[in-house]
């Protein structure tokens, strides 16, 4: 793999074999960041409107560009072939940009790579520190010269935003040609969002009524909606049947500080805006674990401002209820097996936990009996080490289905809104084709 310098420039053909590629953009930052290609004609300018591609114009006239389904690490990803691409299209430009108040600046990472199938080619790695107040970047560009395509890693900082950005490549900027031919508008926070038709009725009216609910009464979560709204557009299989989301909280001592900050209460909110959306209860369901387990009463619009410090007596009379001496996750893993496992519909488990697990052989017992099981266990690492079995899931055997993933962040906040539920959305995704393809459901009722 090529590791590229800023300004360096290299054949594509040589770097992945052939003209066809994904070129993915990866960023770890603070704010939203929303990635774009432009493509660009010999004069530099967009060649047309229909060369623009980003998360609501997804491929170009003969799908030479097409917007994927994000990376599991939340990288924005575009295949590409160049081949298919007419002759007025002289280069693709892959850019980024952010709205409001912040800059590039407060970038902790980002890279461009590009990727032959599965093999990665090569990459470009760029930070904040490289720049300073500038709102868009031109992170590379893929460009035409003697009959070859190649690449140029660009870095190149844009003060004015994407609006600018726009402008500067001929483009016209107006709030109808972000949203071409929407389907059904939802009304989302930012007031530009819409989504596909490929989304079923009821959950665009669903979306709606939350989103106004929230304006209403919890507004602190419009960005987090406004977030998942994009990634659903990406993803529309996500809500193609109702999905139980059911959170499940390590309680031990461990975990005190962030239950008293409020990162846990930030980590519910997040997780019940995802599940929310994916069921019609607008519901999540809440278990908290320590060395015993409980259910507690559901998360809802009503209760989700203070559910951590208030719900059943709050977080500190939870850790008393269950032992807080030690985590005991397969303790909790049993109890959510027999509630969940015998129903016939998909159901994720959102597990939250601190590493140090008390049995690895154990846990493995359990993921291994409910791959037949309608359940697939989401497991989040967070400001903790020692995650023992939940690092190597990929090298259990004897599961009829991957049933389970895991990530890791030392804080919550250090992932944005986009990358995590583009993260939750995909191993949501993955597994349901599978389990849906091995008629999990039906295996319930058989």
């Amino acid at each position: 793999m090529l590791e590229m310098k800023r300004g360096q420039k290299d054949s594509i053909s040589k770097l992945c074999g052939g003209l066809s590629l994904t070129v993915e953009l990866f960023h770890k930052s603070p704010m939203e960041i929303d990635c774009s290609c432009f493509g660009l004609d010999a004069a530099g300018k967009l060649a047309d409107d229909q060369y623009f591609i980003f998360y609501n114009h997804k491929e170009s006239p003969e799908q030479a560009v097409c917007l994927l389904p994000p990376a599991l690490d939340g990288a924005v990803r575009f295949a590409v072939q160049l081949d298919k691409l007419p002759a007025k299209i002289d280069r693709l430009s892959f850019t980024c940009a952010i709205d409001g108040v912040n800059c590039m600046r407060e970038l902790t990472q980002g890279f461009v790579r590009l990727k032959a199938g599965e093999t990665e080619c090569a990459r470009y790695r760029y930070s904040g520190a490289e720049f300073a107040g500038e709102r868009a970047l031109v992170i590379c560009e893929l460009y035409r010269k003697n009959g070859d395509w190649r690449i140029n890693a660009v870095g190149r900082g844009f003060n004015g935003g994407l609006k600018a950005l726009i402008e500067s490549y001929g483009g016209i900027v107006t709030r109808e040609a972000r949203s071409p031919a929407p389907a059904a508008p939802v009304a989302a926070p930012s007031g530009d969002v819409t989504v596909t038709s490929l989304i079923p009725p009821d959950v665009v009216k669903r979306m709606n009524e939350l989103t106004e609910r929230a304006k209403r009464e919890n507004d602190y979560l419009l960005p987090l909606y406004r977030s998942l709204y994009a990634g659903i557009n990406l993803l529309p299989q996500s809500v193609s049947q109702p999905v139980r989301v059911v959170m499940a909280a390590d309680n031990s001592g461990s975990m005190f500080d962030m239950y008293r900050n409020g990162r846990v209460q930030r980590i519910i909110d997040k997780f019940f805006a995802f599940a929310s959306v994916l069921h019609p209860s607008c519901s999540m369901d809440f278990w908290a674990f320590a060395a015993k387990s409980r259910q507690f009463e559901p998360v809802t619009m009503d209760n989700v401002r203070t559910y951590s410090f208030d719900t059943g007596g709050g977080f500190e009379r939870w850790m008393s209820m269950l032992n807080y001496q030690y985590n005991n996750e397969p303790e909790a893993m049993r109890d959510i097996m027999m509630i969940y496992g015998g129903r016939n519909a998909p159901t994720v488990v959102l597990f939250l936990t601190d590493g140090r697990l008390s049995s690895d052989w154990e846990i493995e017992e359990i993921l291994i009996k409910t791959s037949r099981y309608p359940i697939f266990w989401q497991f989040v690492g967070v400001h903790g080490e020692e995650y023992g079995i939940l690092e190597h899931l990929e090298e259990i055997d004897g599961r009829h289905c991957n049933n389970a993933s895991f990530f890791r962040v030392n804080d919550i906040d250090d992932i944005t809104d986009s990358a995590l539920y583009s993260r939750l959305l995909v191993a949501m995704c993955n597994w349901m084709e599978e389990a849906s393809r091995k008629r999990l459901w039906e295996q319930q009722t058989s």
